[in-house]
């Protein structure tokens, strides 16, 4: 999902409130790019090597300007719901007269 402006003001926010501002754990710098899209790893088991394509955790991505560096944060745990999904009305299997 691309990230409106509404949304990137949200999380560089929540991460101001959270961590204040985050320094690079690799090479010390403190300048990040947040990514413009918000992203879902897809769920991998180890025992049976298999991929679960619905399973994950929506994240989105602060890049260090620097040397490359990501870091990965939760989106549910910085308030974005999935939005409810459209209901179906399914008429009714009635003849009308």
């Amino acid at each position: 999902m691309t990230l409106s402006e509404d949304d990137k003001k949200k999380i560089a926010d929540w991460i101001e409130e959270k961590i204040g501002k985050p320094r690079c754990t690799m090479c010390g710098t403190g300048q990040w790019t947040l990514l413009d899209v918000s992203t879902l790893p897809i769920g991998f088991d180890v025992h049976s090597t298999r991929f679960y394509f619905h399973r994950g955790i929506p994240q989105v991505t602060i890049v260090c300007n620097y040397c490359g560096h990501m870091e990965f944060f939760n989106t549910a745990v910085m308030g974005f719901k999935p939005d409810e999904p459209e209901k179906e009305i399914i008429p009714d299997n009635k003849e009308t007269e």
